[in-house]
């Protein structure tokens, strides 16, 4: 294991360990992918306040619908993912 370095941050502890995990209520919809190679491709979703589509750089984690590539920023304020665990149990049948 490497060592810690100034520029590194202290792992987390069981105590102060945030909960970190995505969840993608319409997983049958949405792949998840890891941006490789050099192509360029872009978010379909633009951020508020700026009026251009920003890039999904390599090794970026992004969700793939098809025709519409979505950063995990942008799925999470669109409501594609969600960071609530218990999502399965507030969905209407």
């Amino acid at each position: 294991m490497a060592e810690p370095t100034a520029n590194t941050p202290d792992p987390p502890t069981a105590a102060t360990a945030e909960d970190r995990r995505l969840y993608v209520p319409d997983h049958e919809r949405y792949r998840v992918r890891i941006m490789t190679g050099a192509e360029r491709s872009y978010c379909y979703q633009r951020t508020p306040g700026q009026d251009y589509y920003h890039l999904i750089v390599p090794g970026e984690i992004y969700l793939d619908g098809g025709e519409e590539k979505l950063c995990l920023n942008c799925a999470l304020r669109r409501g594609v993912t969600t960071i609530d665990r218990l999502f399965w149990q507030k969905r209407s049948l």
